[in-house]
């Protein structure tokens, strides 16, 4: 029998965007998110190495822009998402590669607050044994209450995967599983561009409403 891969930390979230040069000297180019509300800055902690290079690629074969399907690292402030500290780990010139799950995100991390009557869960997004996230930080998302029940509360010892879709500018939970919390690295040196793993395969699969 096949093992399983190990869990893994990770907040992911889908888009469909346009990759635009910068709109005056020293600036730096952005990713413009219509259906998310705004535009991400794409400075240089904000991409891995390999996607800094091909955004300049992009950028010199379409000085008027692109359209791209996009996979972010979210954040988010006060809530709501915080899309000026985003990240970008990579983009595809064919928007078609993740119709399926545009506009959704993907989640894996413990439960650090609980606001059960609103239904607001924070998240702790951790560093991975080999991963290269240099320390922990928060995802908040918002619980429908016929959901509420599954949340295992902080200090219970469980992580939780959530996956859901964006909605009003809110991580708006559909699914909602605890689970044994992954192994996780206290710290390390890292880069500071690099961000959590993504989630695996089977998590996008069902996040797929379309073939």
């Amino acid at each position: 029998m096949e093992a399983k891969a190990p869990l893994l930390y990770y907040a992911t979230l889908y888009a469909r965007g346009t990759l635009l040069p910068p709109k005056k000297p020293k600036a730096p180019p952005v990713l413009s998110l219509p259906e998310l509300g705004g535009e991400v800055p794409l400075t240089r902690k904000r991409l891995p190495p390999k996607t800094r290079k091909a955004l300049a690629k992009v950028l010199a074969a379409h000085p008027e822009g692109l359209e791209v399907g996009a996979h972010l690292w979210p954040k988010t402030k006060e809530g709501r998402l915080d899309l000026a500290r985003f990240q970008l780990p990579r983009f595809s010139q064919d928007p078609a590669r993740w119709e399926g799950v545009y506009g959704r995100f993907f989640a894996l991390g413990i439960p650090q607050a609980w606001e059960e009557v609103a239904g607001y869960l924070v998240l702790e997004i951790r560093p991975n044994p080999q991963g290269l996230l240099p320390k922990p930080f928060p995802l908040e998302v918002l619980v429908p209450k016929e959901l509420r029940p599954k949340v295992a509360p902080p200090g219970e010892g469980l992580a939780l995967r959530a996956q859901g879709r964006v909605v009003s500018g809110l991580l708006v939970v559909e699914e909602l599983e605890a689970l044994p919390p992954p192994p996780t690295r206290a710290e390390g040196p890292t880069p500071p561009q690099e961000g959590p793993a993504s989630p695996p395969e089977s998590d996008l699969h069902q996040g797929q409403k379309g073939p």
